[in-house]
């Protein structure tokens, strides 16, 4: 079976393609119904995510620019 990509680093996501075989497809699905951007996303702008309670897409731009200094930190993720 081909791998699928994947940035999460949560596998104990139910939704983590690791724990099925439909790649990131159902993350991306239920969060686009809650109206929320994939925590993958959050840790490419920086690694830690602790403390983020608002994941829509409002909350994604706020947590981009209170980090856009840190792009160096992320840039071989």
């Amino acid at each position: 079976m081909r791998e699928h990509f994947c940035m999460c680093d949560d596998t104990g996501c139910a939704l983590h393609p690791s724990n099925h075989d439909k790649g990131c497809d159902p993350c991306v699905k239920s969060n686009l119904k809650k109206g929320e951007i994939p925590s993958c996303f959050f840790r490419r702008v920086h690694d830690d995510i602790n403390g983020v309670e608002d994941f829509s897409i409002e909350g994604f731009v706020e947590f981009y620019v209170r980090h856009r200094g840190d792009e160096a930190e992320n840039e071989d993720a």
